[in-house]
């Protein structure tokens, strides 16, 4: 396991490989990555998502974009392989490097680390599937730059964001009956929450605040909710005794993110992603992106 999240000395266990195969009969496994990011003076936000599986007919590779309001939403069929995501219109290397080649979209575009990643293990936020063992996740602050070209326009991306790798036996419609997820960007400072409604009935949170310091892990978030259900507060208790007080969410562009399978009969995973300006109790404004992932069990 140690020379897989050594693969790149730089994103550690984000450039962990993925499965190609997989033995006969095995539960669903399925390797996801997550890439959001916000260039909030050129009024551009999005988000990719890779899932790759081999042994599950849910992979896909996603594009969600927003470019002065004007959006575009890409998904393309995924084979499954080791070393890269790659489907017809777009090739991320799985370490720093995501190219684009569509004719309404072109991207060469560069992921820098930014402090470290956040490790969700620990916390036992994620359920497991079955007696399985639980999911590998991890989240990493970045910065993107790099040339992106909207439907003719040429833009010299310079973005905020995150990324996520995520590993292991899963299948969203069985083992995540609801979760509340944010990931949050400061100027001095990130932080990312994931809070799990568990099968078994008990919401477990986990996560943590990243600075210049290391990471502070999170041990419970509280989300009061507006008329419509959507998170108008987040209040976060830290391992150290701090509590931080996110109080405003304002969106600037929202969408759903299919990750399940083409058709299903029965309870049915969905998520539903913004990419939102926020602003803490004290006064410091941020950027950053929630989702809001449920079992929708009426069929």
């Amino acid at each position: 396991m140690t020379e897989h999240y050594e693969r790149d000395p730089v994103w550690g266990p984000n450039s962990y490989p993925a499965l190609a195969t997989i033995e006969d009969g095995a539960p669903p496994w399925k390797d996801h990555a997550y890439l959001a990011f916000w260039d909030q003076d050129q009024d551009v936000y999005g988000f990719f998502h890779w899932n790759s599986s081999p042994n599950h007919p849910t992979t896909k590779a996603q594009l969600n974009l927003s470019v002065g309001g004007q959006q575009f939403d890409l998904r393309e069929e995924l084979p499954a392989r080791s070393d890269r995501f790659v489907s017809e219109s777009i090739d991320f290397d799985l370490k720093g490097s995501v190219k684009v080649t569509h004719p309404e979209v072109q991207g060469d575009l560069t992921l820098t680390a930014r402090r470290q990643p956040i490790n969700f293990g620990p916390s036992g936020s994620i359920p497991k599937y079955g007696d399985q063992k639980p999911l590998q996740h991890f989240q990493h602050p970045l910065s993107m730059t790099g040339t992106l070209t909207f439907r003719g326009k040429m833009i010299d991306l310079n973005a905020t964001g995150y990324r996520t790798r995520t590993w292991g036996y899963r299948d969203d419609s069985v083992q995540f009956p609801e979760y509340y997820y944010l990931w949050a960007t400061f100027d001095n400072f990130e932080i990312a929450v994931i809070k799990h409604l568990h099968p078994d009935g008990v919401a477990r949170a986990g996560g943590g605040l990243v600075d210049d310091n290391g990471v502070v892990a999170i041990r419970e978030v509280h989300i009061p909710k507006d008329a419509a259900g959507f998170a108008i507060e987040t209040r976060y208790e830290l391992a150290d005794g701090r509590e931080l007080i996110i109080d405003g969410q304002e969106r600037l562009w929202s969408g759903w993110c299919p990750i399940g399978l083409p058709r299903r009969e029965g309870p049915t995973f969905a998520a539903f992603d913004e990419i939102l300006r926020l602003r803490t109790s004290d006064g410091k404004v941020g950027f950053g992106q929630s989702e809001y992932g449920y079992i929708r069990r009426v069929h």
